[in-house]
């Protein structure tokens, strides 16, 4: 069975609204942590739109599909109404148990986590906690959410439109 997402995860509360009028759409609410679905064709598509070239802080290593842009950190500062809100961007492709991932949590630009860290430490960073028996992930349920959802493809066609 497979395991491919790719998701915004954001600390405290979310305006529902804003997040709807920029394409955000929560597949997960736990305990203050909101889960997003996010492609890199998500991402480029609002930096084109915004003519925000900027880039985030990222580590070396991640998945050529991680979403790289700044524009990310401008959508959750909007969804969030904080200037220095915390969030992370998460990614698993898993099939059959073997597999990758990548993640790195931020606190407005201060990126929170070191090269190579796993989306546990991601979300720990977030303030999610582990339990004696259940790690971070499974604690807001993304052991549940295994694929992005279709409605993300149509910004594969808005890309090629802007000509991205």
């Amino acid at each position: 069975m497979s395991h491919e997402i790719c998701a915004l995860v954001i600390a405290g509360p979310v305006d529902a609204q804003r997040a709807h009028a920029v394409g955000l759409r929560a597949v997960l609410v736990h305990e203050g942590v909101s889960v997003f679905p996010v492609s890199h064709y998500f991402s480029a598509y609002w930096a084109a739109k915004r003519g925000n070239s900027a880039l985030l802080d990222l580590p070396d290593g991640l998945s050529l599909l991680f979403p790289t842009e700044a524009v990310v950190r401008d959508l959750v500062r909007e969804v969030t109404g904080t200037d220095r809100p915390r969030f992370a961007i998460i990614e698993t492709n898993y099939f059959g148990g073997v597999g990758d991932q990548g993640a790195v949590a931020f606190h407005g630009e201060e990126r929170l986590t070191p090269d190579g860290a796993s989306i546990n430490q991601a979300l720990a960073a977030l303030g999610v906690r582990a339990t004696a028996s259940t790690d971070e992930f499974e604690v807001i349920g993304l052991t549940g959410f295994r694929h992005n959802p279709e409605y993300l493809d149509a910004y594969v066609e808005l890309c090629e439109e802007l000509g991205l």
